[in-house]
């Protein structure tokens, strides 16, 4: 918590915890902390929108924050026994809590635990806690950020972000090394995918999972073939570009209409010897074609939880 307040002070920060009587130690610690350190205490003082808060499961159903730490608040016994008692967790709806609390995040979850999943036995667990095993295991042995990309389809990949970039658009290859390229434009952002997913992880995890965990950090997201890069890149540059629009749409038109005013000097009337008479009233003089006009070109970790 002190160096998120050191590094993101103006983000919001929440932790929630299956254990309530984990929540109180947590609280408890952290205010003992801040209050050691008045260079960051206003972070959890100081009234905000969004102020700092320690949740159970429950009651985090109804808040969100920027960035969310699930500590799971159960551990091993002091003999270094792990029970399978997670309290809520264990209920019946327990794994319908905890999803909804691993969303409480609109861009960054992190998940501290003293145990890995190969310390449970799932023979004797039942609801939100087998669930839990799972999210620890896909964590645990499925880094994305260690994903490759194939080398057949970067290059179509670079293309494409080129592409986006002609129309306006910023991009970001191997984006935190987890999204194969981000689009972004006036804070909003697509995370494009491609097939190399879906041969990383599970089927399930490439077509359900992922996609909803980008999107419930804010992304849109899109999946594109490698055929779709080679046969049409503008097609997919044009989806893209629906997605971000109309910001897309009003960046181009800006960028269409700029100028830049350079001043133009008229031409000064060559002197004459005598002077010019003046028609009478009754005779005109023929009307002169006008004269061409020269115009300018304008240039457009892990943590020990606290045993209960």
């Amino acid at each position: 918590m002190l160096a998120h307040a050191t590094a993101r002070p103006n983000e919001s920060l929440m932790v929630v915890t299956a254990s309530a009587k984990h929540a109180a130690r947590v609280e408890a610690a952290v205010l003992s902390a801040f209050a050691r350190r008045q260079d960051v205490a206003e972070f959890i003082l100081t009234d905000r929108a969004e102020p700092f808060i320690v949740m159970t499961l429950e009651q985090s159903v109804a808040q969100s924050r920027d960035r969310v730490i699930f500590s799971i608040g159960y551990g091993r016994t002091p003999h270094g026994r792990l029970l399978s008692d997670f309290g809520t967790l264990s209920q019946p709806g327990g794994e319908r809590i905890l999803a909804v609390a691993l969303t409480r995040a609109r861009r960054s979850l992190e998940i501290v635990s003293c145990f890995s999943p190969s310390d449970i036995d799932s023979s004797r667990l039942s609801h939100g806690t087998l669930a839990l095993v799972d999210v620890l295991s896909e964590a645990q042995g499925h880094v994305l950020g260690e994903r490759k990309v194939d080398g057949n389809s970067e290059p179509m990949l670079v293309d494409l972000a080129r592409r986006l970039e002609r129309r306006g658009i910023r991009v970001s290859l191997n984006h935190a090394g987890v999204i194969p390229l981000a689009a972004t434009i006036d804070g909003k952002a697509v995370a494009i995918d491609t097939d190399e997913v879906l041969s990383t992880g599970t089927l399930r995890e490439a077509l359900r999972l992922r996609p909803a965990a980008l999107r419930q950090l804010g992304w849109h997201y899109v999946r594109v073939h490698s055929f779709e890069l080679f046969a049409d890149p503008d097609g997919v540059a044009d989806r893209v570009q629906n997605i971000l629009s109309p910001a897309v749409v009003e960046r181009v038109e800006e960028l269409a209409t700029a100028t830049t005013s350079i001043p133009v000097s008229a031409p000064m009337p060559a002197p004459v010897s005598a002077p010019v008479p003046i028609p009478s009233a009754t005779r005109l003089p023929a009307p002169v074609d006008g004269s061409d006009v020269a115009t300018a070109p304008l240039e457009i970790r892990s943590y020990r939880d606290e045993e209960d």
